[in-house]
């Protein structure tokens, strides 16, 4: 029943967010990224995108006492966080859906926002890949996929 409701205030939430500008940059004009993960290991993506240059921002889920227990988001003090800086490229590599981390991905600022297709229209990119996939897999989808897509345009 609280999971519903939880879906549904985050549906109503993410219908009347400001509509924002996607910007697709080439990969290797990516600048910064965020990382949203759900505690799998992700320091080796980091750090592999570390060394191309890209600064780079891990966040995981929020403490429990963070996040508002009606609604599974994020409190105002790890919302202000969140939103307080603007990234060209947000990928979500959590691994099963979660209302709080979907909170995450709704409130960063990013040129273009990536992860698992969750159904949602959350994402610019959605990658559809079962979810026993790993965060590897679906990274090397992300890059791909922007890859080919900034490939086109040029």
């Amino acid at each position: 029943m609280i999971n519903q409701l939880r879906e549904k205030i985050f549906d109503w939430c993410l219908r009347h967010q400001a509509k924002r500008e996607v910007v697709m940059y080439a990969w290797n004009d990516i600048r910064s990224v965020v990382i949203l993960h759900d505690e799998v290991e992700v320091k080796h993506i980091a750090k592999q995108l570390q060394r191309e240059g890209k600064e780079v921002q891990v966040w995981s889920r929020p403490e429990k006492k963070d996040i508002c227990w009606l609604t599974g988001m994020p409190k105002k003090e790890v919302r202000e966080e969140v939103q307080s800086r603007h990234y060209d490229l947000l990928i979500d590599l959590t691994q099963q859906p979660n209302i709080t981390m979907q909170y995450m991905a709704m409130y960063v600022k990013a040129g273009i926002k990536t992860g698992r297709d969750i159904g949602k229209r959350l994402y610019d990119l959605s990658i559809d890949t079962p979810a026993q996939q790993t965060p590897d897999f679906l990274f090397e989808q992300v890059v791909k996929y922007i890859q080919m897509f900034t490939q086109k345009r040029s």
